[in-house]
């Protein structure tokens, strides 16, 4: 069966045809260091490729030194296919469909000890295989990813600041722990924490929402909203909330947007989308209503602890942001995981 797909921008829209001899109902995530700094989320999720090349056109190539290569949008970002070049398959990523997106039956996840903290596979119980990326298959190439969480280990500060940074580091910058700084910032609710469709996200008391644990750390969310899916390529997608005034460059300057490879796309009026123009990665959003507070995708955040960085992000586990617009089985399993519901912790 054909499958429709698009980019958020709809310069790239083709049809795809799935790789019948593969079980499409296992729906398989991989948390390997390389698909998270090269997406900038927690996890990519691909589906297998019939036949031969796709049509490629209109897409910029990322090559990895281990035989992987990533295409995305060069106008919004989204990522759209990936290729092994030593077994020729090529893979679709999961979120672009369009409609007639396959059923999810099972969970399968793939390298999350490299996340050291379990990533978000431990609210999503399922299957594992550590012996390679997703898109190596059995192939494996421990050594590239080893070489990326000893890069994250050896550039974290000991004054409490975590690097981020995408996968060929063109995007760098840190982030700082919250300080007075940190509630001059002004913002609506977010839906994560008072759903849209429920009523006005009007926030006249001015509560610094993204504020945690008595001032101490970020609040952190997952959101299913069909902007986040299409414009990342992913079903879901990982934000922080963090005040402009706790972001800054690598050489310690105020953080600006458009530094390095960092490419912006108006996703809609007067909202913003941020990502590598060399790798992909998907990295903030933020729009003219709230300037102040930016959403970072927490997949380029290096922090020691591990991939959530529990030690300065507080995760909300009472919903996923627009949960209503996402593949529905996946989120159901995700809303339970990180409500206690069905967890593995």
């Amino acid at each position: 069966m054909a499958r429709p797909i698009a980019c958020l921008c709809r310069q790239v829209a083709q049809e795809v045809q799935l790789d019948p001899s593969i079980d499409e109902t296992v729906f398989n995530l991989c948390h390997c260091n390389a698909c998270r700094t090269a997406t900038g989320l927690l996890f990519s999720s691909y589906y297998a490729l019939y036949g031969s090349s796709p049509n490629l056109s209109g897409l910029r190539e990322y090559h990895q030194p281990d035989q992987i290569t990533r295409y995305f949008c060069g106008t919004c970002g989204t990522h759209v296919f990936a290729h092994n070049t030593s077994t020729r398959q090529y893979f679709v990523a999961a979120g672009v469909f369009s409609n007639h997106s396959p059923p999810i039956r099972s969970i399968r996840h793939w390298r999350a000890s490299d996340t050291k903290d379990g990533g978000l596979s431990i609210f999503l119980p399922g299957d594992t295989d550590d012996s390679s990326c997703l898109l190596q298959g059995f192939s494996t190439n421990r050594e590239r990813d080893l070489s990326l969480e000893d890069d994250a280990q050896d550039s974290q500060r000991n004054d409490g600041r975590i690097p981020a940074r995408c996968y060929c580091g063109g995007v760098e910058f840190y982030v700082t722990a919250p300080d007075k700084t940190s509630s001059e910032a002004t913002s609506p609710w977010a839906d994560l924490l008072v759903p849209y469709y429920s009523g006005s996200s009007a926030n006249p008391d001015d509560v610094k929402w993204w504020l945690c644990a008595g001032n101490t750390k970020y609040l952190a969310g997952t959101c299913a909203c069909t902007s986040c899916r299409v414009g990342s390529g992913f079903p879901i997608q990982e934000w922080a909330f963090i005040p402009k005034s706790n972001l800054f460059n690598a050489d310690g300057s105020p953080l600006a947007f458009g530094v390095g490879t960092m490419q912006q796309y108006e996703s809609s009026p007067e909202v913003y989308r941020e990502f590598c123009n060399c790798c992909g990665a998907n990295v903030f959003w933020h729009c003219k209503e709230r300037p102040l507070l930016i959403d970072v995708s927490v997949g380029l955040l290096r922090a020691n602890s591990g991939a959530r960085a529990e030690g300065l992000l507080h995760w909300h586990r009472d919903r996923v942001s627009f949960a209503e617009m996402g593949q529905q089985t996946l989120v159901q399993r995700l809303e339970a995981g990180l409500s206690g519901r069905e967890s593995r912790e």
